[in-house]
């Protein structure tokens, strides 16, 4: 029997290759299209990753002004991407971080027509200082995401590179009002890999010295080189325009044929003092050192002594940015009298201390002081060349304590200052007293006259301008008493003399805890621009004792009454001193943190992390002044009068040497009358320095003259200056109306021409508020008539 044909089971293996293939399909598209998009995404996250990394690199190096130690940033330079069963992944993503430029001297920067005063001058001298820098870039290398840009840094700005643009991921920093701070990059650096890498950055040469440059017949300029655009550079400079306020006139970038980067060039308004702070940075291999530039004098010149007395006068050695070189060796010598040793090697602040013994030398004369550092071949003293200093200091006779007899003239005596806080004479004021800085950072010491003088000229001065400093002259008033501000220094013992009509006395200080931070017992209540019209913000200030700069990193706030639980400006912007909870003013770096609704009290404020908005921390130079705003304290609901309300205060701050210190004080706010951001509180004036140099067509003496200016109400508005010589006459004046805010610094020359030249002169600053407030200061200095 024969069957019939069936072919039933060839469906089933039909069936099984379509599947497989159907399998197969599936797999190709998931290989070729699913597996690269999830890849993308991997890289594109890694590529945010990188740039926030990149960002914490720039932040790092921007900040890394007066750091010793080095500094490590992390960056993940490569991805791998999530492991798979079946589909196949590419080898890991790699990355590279480089450095570009430091090798090509084109891209340097260069500071033209910058000029210091006094010894300092000699280096800044108008001419063009070049330094040498760089990039640092960040290169992916994806297997997908192939639009990924580079990102790099240059002049204190980070930016990522596309194909066909470069945009800016932060702002700049390298112009703040009349700031400039300079950081360049040395070394060569070329590392790739999938995974993380340290970057180390040494700072090769830094510290928290600034130099007062300025040009009044040429505009100071600033090159560097950029991958920016004009257009870019528009939005980074836009707040620092003269017409904004600040003080950029103008800016522009050339490009440069055959080269990968182009020129900014930016050009700074005439008659300013900026503010110059530069640190070199070292990345990679072939990192080079900084020689010594030039000498400076740092403490000491035009002390007084008397004949026999000895005092001591410190010159600090620096490099091309500005900062202590270290074991450099300096050679002294001396007109008349010795100085020993004769040679020494600089410290580890760059700076050489020598002692003067004026036995031998007749009283009434100025004597000259030469310093020169040691190079290899030897040269001839040049008091005009960068590396040679010279200072004088002035020999005067001891002051009669009573006046001869039948000369018709008066008994001068000190009066007992024992009555300020700070100042304690248990044995009277003919026997050593003493000066708590911790509790005071200034005192007035009176003198008076017997029989009563009116009118009487009346000459201070101290034997150790290192310890302490006074104004320097004054007039009897119709009690026949005169007052001079005595201005510690450092620790140690001093003598402040007074005479006046041929009598004289002195008294004998032993200055104690200088190395603090000094509340200045001046804090005030003030009305932001809130609202209501209740003062409920305090203004107050510190001084800076401690020898060296100090950093301030946080503020505790505690009022005593419990019914103060609050702290809020209520107000935008959030970067201004009465429009922030917490504002800190200093002389080379502000402060702010603003809260977003504002923030209970007690509280410790951290400058650089807390709040919605901060800025970092606030940095003070030594002797310096902060003023501190705290807007506004609330019961939670409405504004407190802050007057009479104890508000203990913790300041915790770094010195630059190392280590953590805190201040404790208790503020009882007086009523400022302030209202809408004004107030009524004088402001002060101190005169830094007041370095001569002879001019010699015609003869002159000059004298640059810098005073640091403070006003807790943020209203300054103007410095004036009066050159003055020994009979009294005003021989020149000078104005500075571009002082402004709570703190600034002011620079001016003043010049006796040839007929006007005497042998001392006095020189007077006075300065203003808007509110028409003042504060003084003098001090006398010699001439060459």
């Amino acid at each position: 029997m024969r069957l019939r044909d069936d072919d039933r089971a060839q469906s089933v293996q039909i069936g099984a290759v379509l599947l497989f293939a159907m399998l197969v399909v599936a797999f190709s598209s998931y290989q070729a299209f699913v597996v690269p998009n999830q890849n993308r995404a991997v890289e594109f996250n890694h590529n945010q990753d990188i740039r926030d990394q990149m960002q914490d690199l720039r932040n790092e190096l921007v900040s890394i002004h007066g750091e010793t130690a080095t500094r490590s940033v992390t960056l993940a330079l490569g991805t791998r991407y999530p492991a798979r069963l079946v589909a196949v992944n590419p080898g890991p993503a790699s990355g590279t971080i480089r450095t570009s430029g430091t090798a090509d001297s084109g891209a340097n920067l260069t500071i033209a027509n910058a000029t210091a005063s006094g010894e300092t001058g000699d280096f800044w001298n108008g001419t063009g200082r070049r330094y040498d820098t760089g990039f640092l870039v960040y290169q992916p290398s994806y297997n997908v995401y192939g639009q990924a840009p580079e990102t790099a840094y240059e002049n204190t700005v980070l930016s990522n590179r596309f194909a066909d643009e470069s945009l800016a991921a932060t702002g700049q920093t390298m112009i703040d009002g009349k700031r400039i701070s300079l950081v360049t990059i040395n070394g060569s650096l070329s590392r790739t890999q999938a995974g993380s890498t340290s970057l180390d950055l040494e700072p090769v040469s830094t510290s928290t010295t600034t130099v007062a440059v300025s040009n009044d017949s040429s505009n100071v300029t600033l090159s560097a080189a950029t991958q920016l655009s004009e257009s870019e550079w528009d939005a980074l400079l836009a707040d620092q325009r003269d017409e904004n306020g600040g003080h950029v006139l103008d800016y522009e970038v050339q490009t440069i044929v055959d080269a990968r980067y182009d020129r900014l060039s930016v050009t700074l308004e005439p008659n300013v003092s900026y503010r110059l702070r530069m640190t070199k940075v070292g990345v990679g291999s072939q990192v080079t050192a900084e020689d010594e530039a030039y000498l400076t004098d740092a403490a000491g010149n035009a002390t007084r002594l008397e004949t026999g007395d000895t005092t001591t006068v410190t010159l600090e050695l620096r490099d091309a940015y500005n900062n202590p070189v270290t074991d450099g060796q300096i050679n002294a010598s001396a007109e008349s009298g010795t100085l020993s040793p004769d040679q020494v090697a600089t410290d580890e602040n760059g700076q050489a201390t020598f002692t003067y013994d004026s036995t031998g030398v007749a009283g009434g004369q100025w004597v000259d002081l030469r310093f020169s550092a040691v190079t290899e071949p030897a040269t001839s003293f040049d008091g005009t060349t960068p590396r040679n200093v010279t200072m004088r200091v002035y020999v005067e006779s001891e002051p009669s304590r009573s006046p001869p007899a039948g000369s018709g003239a008066y008994n001068v005596t000190w009066l007992d200052p024992s009555d300020q806080t700070g100042i304690d004479c248990p044995n009277g004021v003919d026997n050593p007293c003493t000066l708590d800085f911790s509790q005071t950072s200034e005192a007035t010491l009176s003198m008076a006259t017997d029989p009563i003088v009116d009118g009487g000229a009346v000459q201070y001065a101290t034997n150790d301008t290192q310890v302490g400093t006074v104004s320097a002259s004054g007039t009897t008033n119709a009690v026949g008493e005169n007052s001079t501000t005595l201005t510690p220094v450092n620790n140690g013992g001093v003598t402040v003399y007074t005479s006046s009509g041929g009598g004289g006395d002195r008294l004998s200080l032993e200055i104690i805890n200088r190395a603090t931070l000094v509340y200045n017992d001046d804090a005030v209540t003030n009305d932001g621009p809130d609202t209501d019209s209740v003062a409920g913000g305090v203004n107050f200030s510190v001084t800076n004792g401690f020898g060296e700069s100090v950093t301030i990193t946080d503020v505790r706030i505690a009022p005593a009454n419990s019914a103060i639980t609050t702290l809020s400006d209520d107000v935008f912007p959030n970067d201004e001193p009465l429009a922030s909870e917490v504002y800190v003013a200093a002389d080379l770096s502000d402060a702010h943190v603003d809260y977003g609704g504002g923030t209970g009290v007690p509280r410790t404020v951290d400058l650089d992390t807390d709040g919605q908005s901060n800025d970092g921390n606030a940095q003070l130079s030594d002797g310096a002044t902060a003023t501190f705003y705290l807007y506004e304290f609330t019961d939670g609901t409405s504004s407190v009068d802050m007057s009479g309300e104890d508000v203990e205060i913790t300041v915790t701050y770094q010195p630059a040497s190392g280590g953590t210190e805190t201040k404790t004080f208790t503020i009882t706010p007086t009523d400022g009358s302030g209202g809408g951001g004004g107030g009524s509180s004088a402001p002060s004036a101190t005169i830094t320095s007041a370095t001569y140099s002879a001019g010699s067509s015609p003869p002159s003496d000059r004298y640059d003259v810098t005073v640091d200016v403070s006003d807790v109400d943020g209203d300054l508005d103007r410095v004036e200056y009066e050159f003055v010589d020994s009979s009294g006459t005003v021989v020149d004046t000078a104005t500075d109306n571009g002082v402004s805010g709570s703190s600034d610094t002011s620079t001016e020359q003043l010049v006796a021409r040839t007929n006007e030249r005497d042998s001392s002169y006095t020189i007077r600053v006075t300065v203003y508020d808007s509110a028409s407030n003042t504060g003084s200061d003098q001090t006398v200095v010699p001439g060459s008539g």
